[in-house]
């Protein structure tokens, strides 16, 4: 068999050429201090005007004059302007082909208005950017340029609102080669369009199998490359053959529009775009929806523009609710209103606010699908001030829920500009949101195959857009503006450049061998492979399915985030200067970028990384590690803008080790929790990683702790002792109620307090001998299948409850707690085999009746319910029917069993620091999600291969701040010859841990062995992972227990939580009280005496 998986550290290609590293950040805020220029001004002299106005001088007219604002920061302002061109300006030596990138920050001293960015030539004038500037801050513009020949220039600004004063500082220009641009392109593709997968083969024993050969075809592209159709490609077989052979997404040209869909009022004819869906889903084709409403009124018929706004306020509501009722759910995107930066019919029949109105309705026809903004000239016209990204992004925040939105970019070039392409890119980037490139074409000239490679590599590269389709729909008399091949199907030269950008952005047919470890290491573009495993010992060969995806960019907020961060725990520990007190003595620059010292306004002193162009382009401290010393780590962390997970790592000689994540936000600061245990002694280095490399990471309050074993295990002892025992003073009276001193008493523990069980399967049953080892040993238990929805409705509407009934009748003769393994698992494979072909109302009717009736049917029953299982990592039901999916499951389970605890429940948050899905943070997120719950709590499976266990106190200590219960619910350890040992350590640290409630493991016994950890043999004997667990039910237990009252008649004992049988007798009487039965419980007060009175 073989597995294949992906490695947490990303890996980048190496590139012939070296470049100079292109800066992809940009900010669509407004600040109150413009940030320093890029690039150290490229090729500007004196960019940030700290040399005053040096290399400045006036353009055409007005005056400029130095500044300088209240904290020191020097700017260029423009004075006394007459016309939009009065400014100042640099002049510049530009070279032909070369690409130059602009950036600079603007303010006005009133209102807002847009200021161009513009580049005199001694034949033209040349726009490079644009950004609506306000006053009282900063806003950053950001462009570019190429130029037709060599030779002098001149940048300036421009305004048409002569009456302002434009505020200039941090200006940059940097040219790069056309190769440096390529290879700039060709890194980023390495880094946000291919994965390395790492392929595992291992036979029937899970033994690593040596010189297996893997052969990895790709079978389909993950990148949504597409082209536009029209309805005739519905007959032409050739017109289908060679458009379903290579795209996977597509855009109807014309047939989905109002117009072509209700020529006339009220008759409205779906035929065409229903056959053209069909064509498209029995290939596998995505379809963008094109388009609800179009603006221009060139596009509208004669019948609606005649209507009054009565009459057209009734047709677009049929319209929207038509349209988006008859196709939700089968479009992965809804272009809602086309082109209203350029055009505004709605809005001036209807009402300013009609285009937000659409966007609404929209979301609550089709709440899954992406709602697009689409409008030309924003990546391709810098001169365009109506679609600017700065216009753009002011037009989508004026659509109310502006975050569930997606942005679309028409694409329709005539010459591309293509840094300016790009930094339009970087800014609407910073939306966070889906980019699309929707109806990418080129004007028809000598160049035109030429500029759309340039175009779709640029698009392609840029790690913000998410999809590409072109807009080369063939018609019998042509296309619209570009064809990609003739009548006949054969290929243009715009059709040879988009085979030749398939071709290159898949990975064909790769072959590999295993190594010693039976692994084979492919980087692979994303997408849909087939892989083929073979061994020269096997007649036979296996094929399996693969698919690599984008890795999860989860969204989500630190549990806590402070306005100023606490000092570092444990004074820093062996973390010299850890507060940033002495500047930055002690850390230094790792593998790139620069470090900063700041001060905030607060006079708090920190760390901040700048100028990053890999992820790990951070801040180190170099330390020394000592081998079996276990490490707790903390760090308060914040991002410059947005948020951004950010990973704790050590680099030692034999490797990088994961120590904890946290997702830090801007303006506040974030703490991460982890740690790691040394595995051997030497020197490490301790730094911070994030995969945005356009944000700036800053740091404070670092510290580091090392622990001895005997130190740690020291921590364990004293935390049972304050949160698993409490202190019993037993006061023995007489009849007449005086203390009896010297009377004995005599305590034996019937059951221990603190839950810990084990899965059970339904091989339980039938066997005495499981039954009695079983149920001698544990207090909870879940069923390891028996209970999950595949097995109790097999058969749609059959439903057999035969096995778990008879499963918790065993468990109620026993006094076994239960809790119930699952009501919903978001898991696609462990579904009822007839589920996924149900249509989404059938679906919700299947989820809502299996809630209700195992829920109903067990309800006061059991502890606890696992309602919705392993939602970090699957999100099945919500894929299907909507991200509210997995909250409304646990509030129905809450409504029917409401005094059961409603757990979520998942893998990875104590064993792998190196799995984004369920970090503790991401956990938390989820959390807040299902805040309405009452009874919420945190489950934790704990499927472990080698703990770590100070990440594992650190993750809990994390989670434990939620102040709800939590339980390891499903341990294991994976077998190997320290499957004993690491269990042990799990074990000891979770029943240590203060927020730890419970602990279940999973270790369900079947004839043919256990999922991943057996206790016993198939006799019942114990196995040496069975061993462990009853010398810790020994050991977490106060078995028998004798002592005699003093003078006071009191006898005081320290005593697990647990239920007791106390018997008291005295030297005077020849009897012994009847045995009095007691339960020792978690108490408010945990340092006050439990009283108790004993009858002598």
């Amino acid at each position: 068999m073989a597995k294949a998986f992906i490695p947490d550290d990303e890996f980048i290609a190496g590139i012939r050429c070296k470049a100079v590293p292109y800066d992809y950040s940009a900010s669509i805020e407004c600040l109150d201090v413009p940030q320093r220029a890029q690039y150290e001004g490229g090729v500007i002299q004196n960019p940030d005007f700290d040399d005053g106005l040096k290399a400045w001088t006036t353009f055409a007219g007005g005056e400029i004059e130095e500044r300088i604002s209240n904290g020191g920061n020097r700017f260029a302002v423009v004075l006394g302007r007459r016309q939009a061109y009065h400014s100042l300006s640099h002049k510049l030596y530009l070279e032909k082909g070369k690409f130059y990138t602009l950036s600079a920050w603007l303010q006005v001293n009133e209102g807002n208005v847009p200021i161009t960015a513009i580049f005199k030539t001694v034949s033209s004038f040349t726009h490079a950017g644009t950004v609506l500037a306000q006053s009282g801050c900063w806003s950053l513009l950001k462009g570019g340029l190429t130029v037709d020949s060599s030779g002098p220039a001149e940048l300036y600004f421009e305004t048409e609102n002569t009456t302002l004063e434009i505020w200039i500082d941090s200006v940059s220009l940097q040219p790069f080669t056309e190769e440096q641009w390529r290879t700039h392109q060709a890194e980023s593709i390495e880094k946000v369009r291919k994965r390395t997968v790492a392929f595992s083969v291992v036979d029937i024993q899970r033994n690593a199998r040596r010189g297996a050969t893997v052969t990895i075809k790709q079978r389909r592209m993950g990148f949504p490359l597409g082209s536009a159709i029209p309805q005739h490609i519905l007959t032409n077989r050739a017109y289908q053959s060679w458009f379903t052979s290579r795209f996977t997404v597509t855009t109807f040209e014309n047939e989905m529009k109002w117009y072509s869909t209700e020529k006339s009022q009220g008759r409205e004819d779906y035929s065409v775009p229903d056959a053209m869906l069909a064509f498209a889903e029995r290939h596998g084709i995505a379809v963008r929806g094109h388009n609800v409403f179009w603006e221009d009124p060139r596009y509208l018929q004669s019948w609606v523009r005649w209507l009054n706004p009565y009459q057209l306020h009734a047709a677009v509501l049929k319209r929207i609710d038509s349209i988006m009722s008859r196709y939700k759910g089968r479009v992965i995107g809804w272009d809602v209103v086309n082109e209203n930066l350029h055009f505004s019919f709605y809005e001036s029949k209807i009402g300013r606010r009609a285009s937000a109105w659409f966007y609404q309705r929209a979301r609550q026809l089709d709440p899954s699908t992406h709602l697009f903004l689409n409008d030309y000239n924003t990546i391709e016209d810098a001169s365009d001030p109506l679609t600017s990204p700065s216009k753009y992004l002011q037009k989508l925040r004026g659509m109310g829920n502006w975050r569930a939105m997606a942005i679309g970019l028409e694409g329709h070039f005539h010459t591309p500009n293509i840094p300016y392409m790009r930094a339009s890119l970087d800014i609407l980037a910073q939306a966070r949101l889906p980019i699309w490139l929707t109806e990418v074409d080129v004007a028809p000239t000598a160049n035109q195959a030429y500029f759309l490679e340039q175009v779709l590599r640029e698009a392609h590269a840029h790690p913000a857009v998410t999809g590409i389709i072109i807009w080369a729909a063939r018609r019998p008399e042509g296309c619209y503006c570009m064809c990609l091949t003739d009548n006949e199907f054969k290929n243009l030269p715009t059709g040879d450049v988009v085979d030749k950008l398939i071709w290159e952005w898949k990975s064909h047919q790769v072959v590999g061998t295993t190594d010693d470890r039976g692994v084979f290491e492919a980087r692979l573009f994303h997408g849909d492979y087939e892989v083929t495993v073979s061994h020269p010992s096997l007649n036979t060969s296996f094929t399996q399915p693969l698919k690599v995806e984008e890795g999860s960019s989860p969204e989500e907020e630190a549990l806590q985030c402070l306005e100023a961060p606490l000092p570092a725990q444990y004074n820093g520990g062996i973390i010299p200067n850890p507060d940033f007190d002495e500047g930055l003595k002690g850390w230094t620059a790792f593998a790139g970028g620069e470090i900063e010292e700041r001060t905030s306004s607060g006079g708090n002193k920190f760390a901040a990384t700048v100028k990053r162009k890999e992820a790990h382009h951070s801040f180190s401290h170099k330390l020394h590690l000592e081998e079996g010393k276990l490490y707790t780590l903390s760090a308060w962390l914040q991002v410059k803008e947005g948020e951004a997970p950010i990973t704790a790592v050590f680099k030692t000689d034999s490797g990088y080790t994961h120590a904890g994540v946290v997702w830090a936000k801007s303006g506040c600061w974030s703490m991460l929790k982890g740690g790691i245990t040394a595995n051997q002694t030497g020197p490490a280095e301790l730094y911070f990683e994030t995969k945005n490399t356009t944000l700036e990471m800053w740091v404070d309050g670092v510290s580091l702790q090392p622990f001895t074993e005997e130190e740690w295990r020291t921590h364990q002892e004293e935390s049972i002792e304050k949160v698993r025992k409490a202190t019993v003073a037993f006061t023995v009276r007489d009849a007449q109620g005086k203390p009896v001193p010297g009377a004995t008493v005599t305590i034996k523990q019937a059951r221990g307090g603190f839950p810990f069980g084990c899965a059970i399967s339904n091989y339980i049953l039938g066997n005495r001998a499981y039954q009695s080892w079983f149920a001698s040993r544990f207090t909870v238990t879940v069923f390891e299948n028996e209970l999950k929805w595949d097995n109790t409705e097999r058969i749609r509407g059959r439903e057999e409850y035969g096995v778990p009934d008879a499963m918790l009748a065993f468990a109620g003769q026993h006094g076994i707690a239960v809790r119930g393994h699952n009501v919903i698992w978001d898991d696609p494979h462990f579904q009822p085999a007839w589920l996924p072909s149900l249509p989404t109302p059938q679906l919700q009717s299947a989820v809502s009746h299996r809630v209700n009736s195992v829920v109903s049917r067990y309800r006061g029953r059991l502890i606890a319910w696992d309602v919705v299982n392993e939602n970090l990592h699957w999100s099945y039901f919500e894929g299907r029917l909507g991200s509210g999916a997995s909250a409304s499951i646990f509030q129905r389970t809450q409504q029917v069993d409401p005094g059961a605890a409603l757990f979520l429940n998942e893998f990875n948050t104590l064993e792998e620091p190196g799995d984004p899905a369920s970090s503790p943070s991401r956990y938390l997120q989820k959390v807040r999600e299902m805040m309405g719950v009452r009874r919420l709590a945190i489950g934790l499976q704990g499927h472990f291969n080698t703990p770590n266990i100070p990440y594992m106190r650190a993750a809990i200590d994390t989670l434990a701040r939620t102040g709800l219960p939590i339980w390891l619910t499903e341990v294991d350890v994976t077998a190997g010859p320290n499957q004993a040992r690491f269990l042990e350590q799990v074990l000891r640290e979770a029943h240590a841990h203060p927020a730890v409630r419970g602990i279940v493991l999973w270790s369900a016994w079947r004839p043919s062995g256990c999922n991943r950890m057996c206790l016993t043999d198939n006799g019942f004997r114990n196995l040496p992972t069975g061993n462990v667990v009853d010398a810790l039910i020994r050991e977490w237990g106060t078995h028998r227990l004798v002592g005699t009252a003093d003078d006071r008649g009191v006898f005081e004992a320290r005593l697990f939580h647990g239920d007791y049988e106390v018997t008291v007798s005295h030297p005077a009487a020849n009897a012994t009280a009847p045995a009095q039965n007691l339960t020792v419980a978690p108490q408010a007060e945990p340092d006050e005496p439990v009283q108790v009175d004993l009858m002598a």
